[in-house]
């Protein structure tokens, strides 16, 4: 038997990346797994890499900027599979922009904000949008799958995906970003205290974890290994979504049952700061 069997889990950003490392390894603990994107999908991706993977999956589609989607996606859970055990809040992430104060167009358009020509404006809706999809969001989230936890017998398990960027030593060139993930450290910590123990409520934060979008965005053209850029690592390597995954199955399963409130540090032991200069100069290349 899993660990994880007859549980239910919802997963957001799960269309790719570490939210398809953590649904997977769910999958793999028995869990049946609920995933939801922005963009609609024919399955969770990597379902079909378990054994009755995808006879235990969904992925459906939630705005996670409108409240009212979340209330629908989690009932629409309860509805179907009559219960809700865990839920993990992965969807954010960000760009590096150079300077916090005027955002350029580019990086605006890989993060997918509103777009202005103004660069006031277009500059506040990049910070806006980081806010709202590395903290608000994630607090709407948890907040109705506890309205469905607490009705339910024994404790749910809500772990918040959060960043090195959160870190009190500063993230330059991600300041918003590391605003917001600093903010989801301490309300995981918050949420513990109040929901116990209905819920427990733990955060994981991530270093550099090797997905489609690290290599693209991150590692520099002139070192697409990661050989100089991970020598600023203890580990020398990036983590793997699977390995962020199975940390989550560890926090969800009757093995840490006494773990709560907790932000751990899943970054190969790394220093606060050491990558924001290496991590820029992809975008800066392109500028």
């Amino acid at each position: 038997m899993g660990s994880l069997d007859g549980k239910v889990a919802i997963v957001t950003g799960t269309s790719r990346g570490v939210g398809v490392g953590i649904a997977r390894e769910l999958l793999l603990a028995g869990a049946t797994v609920v995933g939801c994107s922005r963009s609609e999908l024919r399955g969770l991706p990597g379902a079909d890499t378990v054994p009755g993977g995808v006879e235990r999956s969904e992925q459906w589609l939630c705005d996670q900027a409108d409240h009212k989607a979340i209330d629908a996606f989690v009932q629409r859970v309860v509805d179907t599979y009559g219960h809700l055990d865990i839920l993990v809040n992965n969807a954010g992430g960000t760009v590096p922009t150079p300077h916090v104060e005027a955002v350029p167009e580019l990086v605006q358009k890989l993060q997918g904000t509103p777009r202005s020509d103004d660069e006031f404006e277009r500059t506040v809706l990049f910070h806006a949008f980081a806010v709202q999809m590395n903290l608000i969001s994630p607090l709407w989230f948890a907040i109705r799958a506890y309205r469905q936890m607490c009705e339910q017998n024994g404790t749910g398990s809500i772990i918040n995906i959060s960043s090195g960027a959160g870190h009190p030593a500063g993230s330059p060139t991600l300041v918003s970003y590391g605003a917001a993930k600093s903010g989801l450290n301490h309300l995981t910590r918050s949420l513990a205290e109040e929901w116990g123990p209905n819920a427990r409520v733990n955060c994981l934060a991530l270093g550099p974890t090797m997905t489609e979008n690290f290599r693209a965005f991150v590692l520099p053209a002139d070192d697409p290994t990661g050989s100089e850029y991970f020598a600023r690592v203890p580990l020398g390597r990036a983590g793997e979504p699977s390995e962020v995954g199975r940390a989550c199955v560890f926090l969800c399963s009757g093995e840490a049952d006494y773990i709560n409130g907790k932000t751990i540090e899943i970054d190969g032991g790394m220093l606060p700061g050491v990558l924001y200069e290496a991590g820029l100069k992809t975008i800066t290349d392109l500028l």
